[in-house]
């Protein structure tokens, strides 16, 4: 599990370092207002993906865990259902950017759309993570990333015009899938009969509708934020967010591949005392985890921004350490949010993050009129602590509130 464990956190290193400097690299070459109209796109296409899914990683994580060749049927016969879904909502998105945005938002939107298509088609990624085979997805990661790297450095160093930077966009996904795609032909014995495909069709509808809310209504409350910032403020404010958002959320790649390794172990472990020290165990490194990243920014944030991102992003030193805070609750409400699909508790599920939403979307309008950019990043935070905690204290027999105050116990 461990040696799994380090090998994710290797491909999420590699994401989330590489992505990081590849954006620094365009965000300082383009400026704060450019930066944002290509995050206002990305921000959208993230409900495409999500509604692309329709809840279908985590069923096909638990399917995959338990059963491997149940798991590797579900996911194989349910890609029309995704490449359906894909086509409505991207079409959507699309027709609404070509006809209210600009150009370089509407050019944007077209890459983050073929970008979000070999997403939504990769569950080689899923996959090899179940079975232990992490490292597949780092060294694939590591090659697209080098790529839209050395790519976008050209761009930035000849002084290309901003769209150009599409490309890089489309290769970070589109190369892994390709590999991946490959290694798991190659490696893999499947099976090719067709039958049975309405019945995981029907099963994927149904258990991932009781998701669907509940992964849209999250998307909407991490992402509500960056819409209303472009709408109420500027494109330029939008920049600097999304700034702070990297920034503060880049160290959770440690926890989140931890979560994964962890919850392979427990999806498929029946002793509860077990599950029970397991979630105590994973809530008290997310927490170590995040007090050291906040030591970290504290002592070399600013050198840091100015360094990657330059002066015209300093903005985001104030709010990165509300983004971090914010980013704990987050993969602690991660912890919460897995052990309750473990539980089959989708119908809470969906009912507390519609909640969430519905919380969000004025408080974030609020905050945002009367405190700016700062306004946004505590209502970041207020709704991640909510989602984490109260929200999730009412689930079945008090669960969440006796695993979150066992993790203050010693044994």
């Amino acid at each position: 599990m461990y040696s799994n464990s380090i090998w994710i956190m290797l491909e999420k290193s590699v994401n989330i370092i590489g992505l990081i400097y590849i954006n620094a690299l365009m965000a300082k070459y383009i400026g704060p207002e450019d930066f944002g109209k290509i995050n206002i796109s990305t921000s959208l296409f993230i409900f495409v993906q999500t509604l692309s899914w329709f809840g279908g990683q985590n069923i096909l994580f638990k399917r995959m865990s338990e059963n491997t060749k149940s798991g590797i049927a579900l996911a194989m016969h349910t890609q029309n259902q995704r490449r359906i879904f894909f086509l409505l909502s991207s079409s959507s998105v699309l027709i609404y950017l070509y006809f209210f945005t600009d150009i370089i938002v509407f050019l944007f939107g077209v890459a983050n759309g073929i970008a979000t298509y070999y997403i939504v088609m990769d569950f080689f990624s899923i996959y090899n993570n179940t079975q232990l085979k992490s490292k597949i997805n780092t060294i694939t990661n590591v090659i697209g990333l080098s790529v839209a790297l050395v790519i976008r450095f050209y761009i930035s160093h000849f002084k290309l015009p901003v769209y150009y930077f599409t490309l890089p966009i489309i290769l970070i996904p589109l190369i892994p899938y390709i590999l991946r795609l490959l290694y798991f032909k190659y490696t893999t014995k499947i099976n090719e009969n067709r039958k049975g495909a309405g019945m995981y069709n029907r099963h994927m509808l149904f258990t991932g509708g009781a998701l669907i809310l509940s992964s849209l209504s999250a998307d909407i409350y991490t992402q509500i934020s960056s819409i209303f910032l472009a709408k109420i403020l500027s494109y330029s404010n939008l920049g600097v967010y999304s700034v702070a958002l990297t920034i503060g959320g880049a160290w959770s790649f440690i926890v989140l591949a931890l979560i994964t390794s962890f919850f392979s172990k427990i999806y498929s472990e029946k002793d509860q005392i077990t599950v029970e020290m397991l979630l105590i165990k994973i809530n008290r490194i997310v927490i170590l985890f995040s007090l050291i990243a906040l030591g970290g920014f504290y002592i070399f944030g600013d050198y840091f921004i100015h360094l990657l991102y330059g002066d015209k992003y300093m903005d985001s030193v104030n709010i990165i350490p509300i983004i971090i805070i914010g980013t704990m609750f987050s993969a602690l409400g991660t912890i919460c949010y897995r052990y309750m699909i473990k539980e089959s508790g989708y119908s809470y599920l969906a009912k507390k993050m519609f909640l969430c939403c519905v919380l969000t979307i004025p408080l974030s309008w609020l905050m945002i009129n009367s405190y700016g950019i700062n306004g946004a990043a505590y209502c970041f935070l207020i709704v991640e602590i909510l989602s984490c905690t109260l929200l999730n204290y009412f689930f079945r027999n008090k669960t969440i509130i006796k695993m979150h105050l066992n993790i203050f116990k010693l044994r």
